[in-house]
């Protein structure tokens, strides 16, 4: 019974199947063949609106690269290229420094490949230039705070046949776009003629400390002298201390004028209980009145 009943019903589907096939062959011209292929919209139907491609958004921090003119240009040893595209009027830095500054990297052979760029973060980097490419330990010495340089920088003085990712293959020559913000400043208002600090070391000294529009925020006095601990000022990333590396090759009983920046200047542990202001520029006059250097750690 069932199956006497579906036989009819196939076979109007069958009917009605020919029928279309039928009626889209007669609707198709000949040589139409491969023509027109896409899918029509039925008439008095409104085609669906065109979903746009999803583009990645633009960092609204960015900053924008700085260019221009080369202005002073020149070659030292090793085929290190050094352009100057802004003159900085600011402090200058100096050999084994540290820094503040924007940067952005490319490939020589390929400039469209940017492989890091602090400008499209919108957010510089604070590093000492101790931990750094030598092609940086190099050319940044002498820029001044203000300054744009531009440094064309070849493998060998990069990072050699060490490949950093697919952006950064092994034996590329770098370019790098550098602004200076800041630096750590340091210069003796009085060289000691006692021990000196070097390596590392615990030193103690009286201060007065001055934040950014030149008011005295905290004293040490010689009768409460203040004790620096190896690391105290340390960044978060990376460990730099800015007060050992600003201290260091003091001599007792020498005085000395050092600006460090907000960057160097972070929060430090409560349990220091320190008095000085924190994650802000400050500029601190010392006199070393005692230092002890720490014997140097074996290496495993």
């Amino acid at each position: 019974m069932r199956a006497s009943r579906l036989i009819p019903a196939v076979a109007v589907l069958c009917v009605v199947a020919s029928g279309l096939v039928v009626a889209a062959t007669s609707a198709r011209q000949p040589g139409d063949a491969g023509k027109n292929d896409t899918p029509m919209t039925p008439p008095n139907m409104t085609p669906p609106p065109m979903t746009p491609p999803i583009m990645p958004e633009a960092n609204p921090n960015a900053v924008p690269v700085p260019d221009g003119p080369v202005l002073e240009r020149k070659e030292l040893d090793g085929g290190l290229v050094i352009e100057e595209l802004k003159i900085g009027e600011g402090v200058e830095v100096k050999p084994g420094g540290a820094v503040v500054a924007h940067y952005h990297g490319t490939l020589k052979a390929d400039p469209s490949v940017t492989f890091d760029s602090s400008f499209e973060r919108g957010e510089p980097a604070a590093f000492p230039l101790s931990g750094v490419i030598p092609g940086w330990q190099k050319g940044v010495p002498g820029m001044k705070v203000g300054g744009v340089r531009r440094l064309i920088i070849p493998a060998a003085l990069a990072y050699g046949d060490q490949a950093r990712g697919e952006k950064l293959p092994a034996n590329s020559d770098l370019v790098f776009v550098i602004q200076l913000i800041d630096a750590l400043q340091f210069e003796d208002i009085e060289v000691g003629t006692g021990p000196e600090a070097t390596g590392q070391f615990i030193a103690v000294t009286t201060y007065t400390i001055k934040n950014a529009a030149g008011e005295i925020v905290d004293r040490a006095e010689a009768t409460n002298p203040y004790v620096w601990l190896p690391g105290e000022m340390g960044t978060p990333m990376g460990g730099f201390d800015a007060m050992q590396s600003a201290l260091s090759g003091m001599k007792l009983g020498g005085k000395r004028r050092i600006t460090i920046p907000k960057d160097f200047n972070p929060e430090a542990p409560p349990q220091l209980k320190i008095s000085r202001p924190t994650d802000q520029k400050i500029t601190i006059e010392c006199q070393l009145v005692a230092v002890r250097v720490l014997p140097s750690q074996p290496r495993r």
